[in-house]
Parts: structure tokens; C-alpha cells; sequence
């Protein structure tokens, strides 16, 4: 009888222990499960939270352009700025409306960008429907919760405002969560954009994000609920009746969720440099549009100076015809100043290059004639191989004689202090088109910066912006050519066009 007491004693302290054990491993599973999911949480708003970012960036930057686009044209509807928007409306479909509004006499007029149809103008509205700008360049938001999305609102001039209007719930598209998270953006206290129920489950975990960016203050809160079935899965309660087995079966999960979480913080971390990395790309972009219209119209303008001097020195001297052919020159050079601009306006607007069937040997003889001088001026020994018989090319005659201008010169710069420097520029068939070559003595291009010399901003000139090749070699490929770099002797660049008619 005293057995049959012990036996029942022990097996009741093993069914407590082996309860408090269950229990104790289950609140332990518990609290394993909601930590994990909470920082789980966490890695996809960091996540959530870098690609707005760089989305929001994007809006200030296509303020920016529109904004440069807008004061360059003063009369609207402008071409200009209905070929930039309907650009970003293509490429950004979040960015739903982009307009500006003429302020006039307590009215204003608004001119809608961007659709196929054209720009237009639409009804005047009262000042009262607009936010009050004072300063040029001030930017503010306002929130329109009714239709999910907001206005973006920028002074461009005294009297000129541009807005952007962007769908909020776009603005969050992407990878869909899954079922059991919750995402709610907000705009000064206003509800923009709601995907799933906060606090829906047995238990709920959010956090919140205020965007940094100053010109569009939005609030992001991501939530994640939690069921009963998530937070006690019932494949693990099995295990606790086996011991040691369910002890062993623990310890793998936790494993396998730490590598789980690692691999999420990697992810996120990658995301996080690849939004880094593009939003630069884009900031470079614009910068390089901007600089490389300087770059440009540095040339006609060097020559323009020049040959104002030469004018100056043939009108003391009485030399009519001297002063003739420098006037002539100048001219030239005016006009091409103006092409120059004409393309870097289509350039920006998305405008197609203006291509024709041009005499090959015709264009380069033009575009040499800007370099004469300079080369004649440095003592450098030119030798041109450019047959009269070459055909016809399909070209944007400014745009190819900028590259010839550009390459010769850098051949030029290349070759100070050489001895018997010389430019050798070739041109001869290849195949189903034709090759145009530029080549120099001097040391070539050092092979470790051979792979990047077509980067933007990078250059070996210690006075050079970086801007001249990158320009050019996008200019031979709106020719659907293209221009290559080596070293033969010295640096070589070869450019490549096909033959046939204009597209």
C-alpha cells in the first residue's frame, strides 16, 4: 500500500514537473516567437522606411528640373515642359498630376501637364485654393485624404507655382505583406493610405517613423498582429512531451530563426545601399545635365573671344578684310552656340536628336576648322586621312562635331610638353559602316582609369570637370554609334556609325 503511495506521489510530482515544465517552455516559446516577429517588425520598416525615402528625394529632384523648366519658359502651355512631364508621369506613376498655376489679379490659371492629350488650360481657381508661397523657392504639402493621395507645392517665381500631386497608396506599392502586418501612412494628422487592420489579432506590436525629409513631413506606422496558432505553433507543443527530444527540437528552431533574422538584417542592409547608390545616381544625373551645358558653350565662347580680339587688332591696323572674316567667324560661332543649347534643351525635354545623311568627309573638315588654329598655335603635327569618297552618314551634325571637337582637344591637352607631338585622325570604312579615329603620341590613358574614363565626373585633367567623354559618348549613341577608348602608341578613340537612312 505504501508503494502504490510513493508510485502515485512520484507520478504526480512528474505530471507537475512535466506541467510546469510544458508551461514554462510554452511562455518561453511565446516570448521567443513575439521577439522574433517584433524584430522582424522592425527590419521591414527599416526597409519600408529607405525606399520612401529615396522615393520622396525623387520628388524634390523633379521639382527641381520642372522648377528650371518652368522659369525657361515664360509663355504656357510650354512644349518644354509638357515633354519633362509626361516623361515622369511614363517613368513614375505614383506622381499622378503635375500642373502649374499663373497667379493674376486674386485668380489663378492652371495649365495640366504630362497627358497624351497635350498640355491644357483649365478654368481659373480663386488664391483661396492655393497655399500661400511668399518665398521663391518655398515648398509645402497639403494632404487630400479623400482621394489617397497629396499635393506637393513649390514657389518657382514670383507669381508661378508648379504642384505635383502623388497617389499615396503608389507611393507604398511594391512587395505586398503579408497578411498578419498593417501599414498606415499619414500626412499632418490626416490618413492618406491604410493597408490591413491595426490591432487585429490576440496581440499587436507597431512602430511608428517620422520621414525626414523637410519639404514632405509624412508619418509611417507598421503594425503586426499576432494569433494564438503564430505565438504557440501547435508542431512545437508535440515536442515537450518527448523531454529532451523537445528540448533538442527548440533549440534547432531558435538556430533556424536567428539565421532567418540575420538573413533579414542582410537584405534590409543591401536595400538600404542599393536605395543609397540609385538616389546619387540621380542626384549625378541632374548635375551632369546642368555642368555639362557649361562645359559646352565654353567652347564657342573661347572662340567667340578669340576672334573679337583678332577684330580689335585689324580695326586699329585698317585691315577691312581681317575684320570681315573675324566677324564671319563670330557669327559662326553664335549660331553654333545657339545649336549647342537647341540640343541640350531637346536633350533634357526627351526630344529625339535631330539626325540627317550628312558627307562624312564634309563634317569632319567643318569641325577640324574650329581646331586649326589651337593646333597650329601648340606647334602639334596633324595628319588627316579622310578620303572625299566616304558616303553619306545618318548624323546630328552639331553633336558629331562637338565630339570631334572634344577629342581632338583633349589629344591636344594630352600632348603638352612631347616632343614631336603629333594628332592623327583617320576615317575609313569597317564593315557595315564606317570608323572615324582620333589618336595621339602622347602617354595614352593609364590603364587602371581606362574602364572609368566614360564615368561622369571622373577625369586625369587637373583642371577638368570630367564631363567631356561621358558628353560624347552619349551624344555618338543617340546616333546609334558608339565611341571607344584603348591605348595604340598613346590614347586612341575610335568612333563607330552605321550607314543607312535617319530613323
Amino acid at each position: 500500500m505504501h508503494s502504490f503511495l510513493n508510485q502515485r506521489t512520484h507520478l504526480a510530482k512528474a505530471v507537475l514537473a512535466w506541467v510546469t515544465a510544458s508551461s514554462l517552455s510554452i511562455l518561453a516559446l511565446t516570448a521567443v516567437e513575439y521577439r522574433s516577429g517584433r524584430q522582424e517588425l522592425l527590419d521591414r520598416a527599416g526597409a519600408t522606411e529607405t525606399l520612401l525615402a529615396e522615393k520622396l528625394a525623387q520628388h524634390d529632384a523633379h521639382l527641381s528640373a520642372l522648377g528650371a523648366i518652368v522659369r525657361m519658359s515664360p509663355e504656357e502651355p510650354s512644349p518644354s515642359i509638357q515633354g519633362l512631364s509626361q516623361n515622369i508621369l511614363v517613368r513614375y506613376p505614383r506622381i499622378v498630376e503635375i500642373a502649374t498655376f499663373r497667379l493674376d489679379e486674386g485668380a489663378a490659371r492652371i495649365f495640366r501637364y504630362g497627358h497624351a492629350g497635350g498640355a491644357r488650360e483649365e478654368g481659373g481657381r480663386t488664391l483661396d485654393d492655393l497655399p500661400k508661397l511668399s518665398n521663391v523657392g518655398e515648398i509645402t504639402t497639403r494632404a487630400l485624404p479623400g482621394i489617397h493621395a497629396y499635393d506637393l507645392f513649390k514657389l518657382v517665381e514670383p507669381g508661378r507655382i508648379l504642384r505635383l500631386r502623388i497617389d499615396a497608396n503608389a507611393l507604398l506599392a511594391g512587395e505586398e505583406p503579408p497578411q498578419n502586418y498593417s501599414t498606415r501612412l499619414t500626412l499632418n494628422d490626416e490618413t492618406l493610405a491604410l493597408h490591413g487592420a491595426i490591432d487585429a489579432g490576440l496581440l499587436s506590436t507597431t512602430t511608428g517613423i517620422v520621414m525626414t525629409s523637410h519639404t514632405q513631413p509624412l508619418q509611417l506606422e507598421i503594425g503586426r498582429n499576432f494569433g494564438i496558432i503564430e505565438l504557440v505553433p501547435l508542431r512545437l507543443a508535440i515536442p515537450l512531451i518527448v523531454g529532451w527530444a523537445a528540448v533538442i527540437w527548440l533549440s534547432v528552431s531558435y538556430l533556424q530563426t536567428q539565421a532567418e533574422r540575420r538573413g533579414h538584417e542582410t537584405r534590409a542592409a543591401l536595400l538600404k545601399q542599393e536605395a543609397t547608390l540609385a538616389h546619387a545616381g540621380r542626384v549625378n544625373a541632374l548635375g551632369e545635365m546642368a555642368s555639362g551645358i557649361a562645359h559646352e558653350l565654353a567652347q564657342p565662347v573661347a572662340a567667340m573671344l578669340s576672334q573679337s580680339q583678332a577684330a580689335r587688332r585689324a580695326l586699329a591696323m585698317g585691315r577691312q578684310d581681317i575684320l570681315e572674316k573675324a566677324l564671319e567667324a563670330n557669327i559662326r560661332e553664335a549660331k553654333r552656340a545657339g545649336d549647342i543649347l537647341g540640343r541640350m534643351r531637346a536633350y533634357i525635354s526627351g526630344a529625339p536628336a535631330y539626325i540627317k545623311m550628312v558627307p562624312l568627309h564634309e563634317a569632319i573638315i567643318e569641325a577640324m576648322r574650329l581646331v586649326e588654329a589651337d593646333i597650329d598655335a601648340r606647334a602639334i603635327t596633324l595628319n588627316m586621312n579622310v578620303p572625299s569618297d566616304l558616303p553619306a552618314v545618318p548624323i546630328d551634325v552639331v553633336s558629331f562635331q562637338q565630339v570631334i571637337h572634344n577629342l581632338v582637344r583633349n589629344a591636344a591637352d594630352a600632348l603638352g610638353g612631347r616632343p614631336s607631338p603629333r594628332i592623327t585622325l583617320e576615317a575609313r570604312w569597317e564593315g557595315d559602316g564606317v570608323a572615324i579615329i582620333v589618336a595621339d603620341n602622347g602617354p595614352g590613358v593609364e590603364t587602371g582609369s581606362l574602364h572609368r574614363i566614360f564615368d561622369p565626373f571622373f577625369t586625369t585633367k587637373a583642371d577638368g570637370l570630367g564631363l567631356g567623354l561621358p558628353l560624347s559618348s552619349r551624344l555618338i549613341e543617340r546616333m546609334d554609334g558608339s565611341l571607344e577608348a584603348r591605348n595604340d602608341g598613346g590614347a586612341s578613340f575610335i568612333i563607330r556609325l552605321p550607314l543607312g537612312e535617319p530613323t
